[in-house]
């Protein structure tokens, strides 16, 4: 079995130590804890499998997988560039896609704005005192009295 010290374990999953030692005072993690003679007395040392299922380890970072990029007043770690042609043409084709798309919304617009110029010129129907109300001219529509007496007559 491997035992880790406070110190390795707070490394390992990036928490503090003292959380760690509240982890190895409970109770249920008694079986997995062991005292052991140090420099300065005796000290906490937990098992390695229990540790991490308890807390997952922290991701490890490689420095080599970095690029070191340094500013005037700061300094970022970035990802080393890779080849991003295939998605920079993907990107370009859809900017022209959309391109495309905003050119006819906007030939689509003018289109919608003359016709409702148009339509602004027009008299309204409510504004017409002598138009008919219904779409068959007054003289087309049947008389009333006869039809009810041919129904009842």
């Amino acid at each position: 079995m491997s035992y880790l010290t406070l110190k390795e374990a707070s490394e390992a999953t990036g928490l503090n130590e003292a959380t760690i030692r509240r982890l190895c005072k409970k109770t249920e993690s008694r079986p997995f804890i062991e005292m052991k003679k140090g420099k300065q007395g005796a000290m906490y040392t937990i098992q390695a499998n229990y540790l991490f299922d308890i807390y997952p380890p922290s991701k490890l970072v490689k420095t080599d997988d970095y690029t070191r990029v340094y500013n005037d007043n700061t300094s970022l770690d970035k990802p080393p560039l890779q080849d991003y042609t295939a998605l920079l043409e993907a990107k370009d084709e859809i900017i022209q896609l959309l391109k495309n798309e905003t050119a006819y919304l906007r030939a689509e617009n003018t289109g919608l704005r003359e016709e409702n110029r148009e339509l602004k010129l027009l008299p309204s129907p409510t504004s017409i005192s002598d138009a008919p109300l219904s779409e068959t001219p007054i003289d087309q529509q049947p008389d009333k009295k006869s039809f009810w007496q041919r129904l009842f007559g």
